[in-house]
């Protein structure tokens, strides 16, 4: 069986804990296609020039995906995220990475692909699209307190400012904006507690696949 669940939204939203625990619960294959934006952005951090990079070597990079190293290596803090939000808007990146997401989307079993364009580009014809967000000062508040144990030098006013600016990168590239699509269930997860939000997902995808049975 192939079953593509199209989680797309803004930073700090959710999505990628909603996505986790919704394939979890289905058994489904995960992906979260930021981290693949976020490796690329580690492993060349200090090119000016994105359209540069090869195909293999974009595909060489996701190897790390595999290695153990990668546990070591921190791609989530503010200078790795605004680097991959500025590779994400260049078309030789983007183009080298579509095959590989649209890759894994075709595996049997069912897949949960979360990001920026994934129901509107990765996978237009996703069985299930949800664009998932939050007012920005929770999603900041969040941010907060999921890295402020680990980072000394955090503070909210910061994360808020580099959420604000991620958010007017994503949105405003004429490259696959960030944009929920059409077809797509918005969910607003400023009231919602991850359960809350886990089961309302839940609930529109066994919906959805009681109809192909």
């Amino acid at each position: 069986m192939k079953f593509v669940v199209a989680i797309d939204g803004t930073a700090a939203s959710g999505k990628g804990t909603l996505g986790k625990k919704i394939a979890n619960y289905f058994g489904f294959n995960y992906l979260d296609t930021g981290i693949l934006y976020r490796i690329i952005a580690y492993n060349f951090q200090f090119l000016s020039d994105f359209s540069k990079i090869t195909k293999e070597e974009v595909m060489s990079s996701l190897k790390l995906l595999e290695s153990k190293r990668i546990k070591d290596i921190d791609l989530r803090n503010d200078k790795i995220s605004l680097k991959a939000s500025l590779i994400s808007k260049n078309i030789n990146v983007r183009n080298n990475l579509l095959d590989y997401q649209r890759e894994f989307a075709n595996q049997e079993g069912g897949t949960v692909l979360d990001g920026r364009d994934i129901g509107t580009v990765v996978c237009p014809d996703a069985d299930v699209k949800i664009f998932v967000d939050a007012e920005i000062h929770v999603r900041a508040e969040r941010r907060y307190n999921q890295l402020s144990p680990i980072c000394n030098d955090l503070s909210l006013r910061n994360i808020f400012e580099d959420l604000n600016k991620r958010d007017k990168l994503d949105r405003n590239r004429k490259l696959s904006p960030m944009v929920a699509a059409k077809d797509a269930l918005i969910l607003d997860t400023t009231n919602l507690t991850i359960k809350e939000g886990t089961q309302q997902i839940i609930s529109i995808i066994s919906k959805k696949l009681e109809k192909l049975h």
